[in-house]
Parts: structure tokens; C-alpha cells; sequence
């Protein structure tokens, strides 16, 4: 295995990663406040996940998650899959309810058995914790299939993040050879919907020579493309490259702005390395200054439409 301590791909930490609510159609049309509220009590369920999502987002209202599972509950129950995903966050972050990871995934398996990707990969990932479900790594990566086939980024990386780790337990060359291969393949479809994660850990793939063949200059292209979302591990990363002259001129002034960007978020690899660059001086104190302004000049772009699911 490559050298960890030097260049990173991400872990498998899956279930709290859908922290923002999905918005399904109705979500801003169709009703206003007055008008929801009338149908909701008469028992719309459009107008109950309309009222739920209004509530939690703090949208014309001020912010209430108690009443917004009081709404996605009511929508949920009708069956609208939108809201029992929702609502199934709601459980898995304990907003407006007690935490509760059991009631998370009941309702993530109601939203997913009727097809919603987001459901289908936070179900996917509930399994692979062993979060409010008996761990079971076989249903996490077929929960993970039908999201990505659905075109669902998140579940496509986690598809390659766990074919990665499989090739590291591999008790043959063939099988880490095969586990690797798999792993580019969801990650290269995850990065190419711009998904930051993905493209970090597509480049890890490239720069190690795993599952594709070994070249620098792509292993840059994504760690760049994630590194300018403002993804932390690919900053390091980037770091790495520019400290080193992998790839790039070597730049110590660019490297240590990178490195600053990671540890800012608390990117560990950042930290490191800016406690390096100060501790051994590798900078001059002008150069620290550059770096330093460079850094806090940066701002990450918007990321690309991230799926090609319509919510």
C-alpha cells in the first residue's frame, strides 16, 4: 500500500453525509403558507412536505424543525418519498427529534423502496455503519448501486471508496488488482459529475498507478478541480505535489497556501505541514506573508450540478 502518511483517500464515513435536505418538486411551487396549511389539514400531502421543507430550510418562516417533522411526518406516513427521506435525516441528525438511527432507516428503506437515490445511498451507507441496522456490507453496496445507477454522486463514490478498501484486505494480487479496477470505474463516473470527494480520491488513484494507469498530471487535474471546491484532503494533497515537485514546478510559497486552506477546515495532513513549514522556516517571512494572504484571498467555486438525479 502507498504510503498513507503522504497522500490520503478518503475514509468511509457515509451515514451523516447527507446533511442537506433533498428538494423535491412542490418544494417551491404550488402552495404559499396560507394555502398549505388549509390543504395540509385537509390532509394534502403535498402541502405537508411543502410546509415541512419551509420549516427546516427557515423559508418564509422562521426555522423550526419540530415543526417540520410534525409536516414530513404527516407527508411521510401518506407515503410521499421526498418527505420520508427528509424526514429520515431529521432522525439520523436528531433535528426537531430525538436522534434516532433505527427510525432513520425505516424511513430511508420506505423512500428508497419507491426509488429515491438519496435514500437508496444513505440506506447504502446506514448498512455499512451498522448505524440503526445490523452492519451488512453486501445490502450497503446494493443500496449503493441503485443510487448510482440513478447517477447519485455520493453513492458512486462510496462505491469506489469501498472497492478501494476491499483491494487493501485482498488475499491475491488478482483480487487487488480487480478491487482497484472496480474503484476507478465509480470514481471516475462520481468525479465526472463533479463531485469533490470523488475527484480527490480519483487522483489519489492516478498518482499511486491503482486500478488505472500511473500519471501525475491527471492525479493533479482532480485534486486541482477538488482542491478549488475547497475540499480539504485534495488542498493537502495539492500541497504535497507542489512541496515535492511531483507534477508541478516545486513552489513552497503555493504549497503552504494550500497547506493552510486544509488545515483551516482541520484537515490533518494541512496541519502538519504548516507546523513543519514553521517549525523548520522553510519560508521566509515575505513568503509566509504571501502565502498567508493568498490563502485567506481564496474563495472555492461553486461546484458542478453533482448528479444527474432531478429532486
Amino acid at each position: 500500500m502507498a504510503d498513507v502518511k503522504r497522500f490520503f483517500i478518503s475514509s468511509g464515513c457515509f451515514i451523516l453525509a447527507v446533511a442537506e435536505l433533498v428538494a423535491g418538486p412542490g418544494a417551491r411551487e404550488h402552495f404559499d403558507l396560507d394555502t398549505a396549511q388549509a390543504a395540509a389539514a385537509n390532509g394534502d400531502r403535498d402541502a405537508a412536505y411543502f410546509l415541512g421543507r419551509s420549516f427546516a430550510k427557515g423559508i418564509g418562516v422562521a426555522q423550526d424543525y419540530g415543526r417540520a417533522a410534525e409536516y414530513l411526518s404527516q407527508a411521510a406516513k401518506k407515503g410521499h418519498a421526498y418527505a420520508q427521506n427528509d424526514l429520515a435525516v431529521l432522525y439520523a441528525r436528531g433535528l426537531g427529534v430525538e436522534q434516532n438511527y433505527a427510525l432513520a432507516a425505516e424511513w430511508y428503506l420506505k423512500a428508497a423502496e419507491q426509488g429515491d437515490a438519496f435514500a437508496q445511498y444513505s440506506l447504502g451507507s446506514a448498512y455499512s455503519s451498522g448505524r440503526g441496522v445490523p452492519k451488512d456490507e453486501n445490502k450497503a453496496v446494493s443500496w449503493w448501486q441503485k443510487s448510482a445507477t440513478q447517477g447519485q454522486p455520493q453513492a458512486l463514490n462510496a462505491l469506489g471508496q469501498h472497492f478501494f478498501w476491499a483491494a487493501a484486505v485482498a488475499t491475491n494480487q488478482a483480487e487487488v488488482d480487480k478491487s482497484y479496477k472496480e474503484a476507478g470505474v465509480w470514481l471516475n463516473q462520481a468525479a465526472e459529475l463533479g463531485y469533490p470527494d470523488a475527484q480527490n480520491n480519483l487522483g489519489y488513484l492516478y498518482s499511486q498507478g491503482y486500478g488505472m494507469p500511473h500519471c501525475v498530471d491527471l492525479a493533479i487535474k482532480n485534486y486541482r478541480a477538488a482542491a478549488l471546491k475547497g475540499f480539504a484532503k485534495a488542498q493537502g494533497n495539492l500541497g504535497l505535489l507542489y512541496q515535492d515537485g511531483t507534477g508541478v514546478p516545486k513552489d513552497l510559497v503555493e504549497a503552504y497556501k494550500w497547506f493552510k486552506l486544509a488545515a483551516n477546515q482541520g484537515e490533518a495532513i494541512g496541519r502538519r505541514q504548516v507546523e513543519e513549514f514553521r517549525d523548520k522556516r522553510l519560508l521566509t517571512s515575505e513568503q509566509f506573508e504571501e502565502a498567508e494572504r493568498a490563502a485567506k484571498s481564496f474563495s472555492p467555486k461553486p461546484a458542478e450540478r453533482m448528479t444527474t438525479v432531478e429532486k
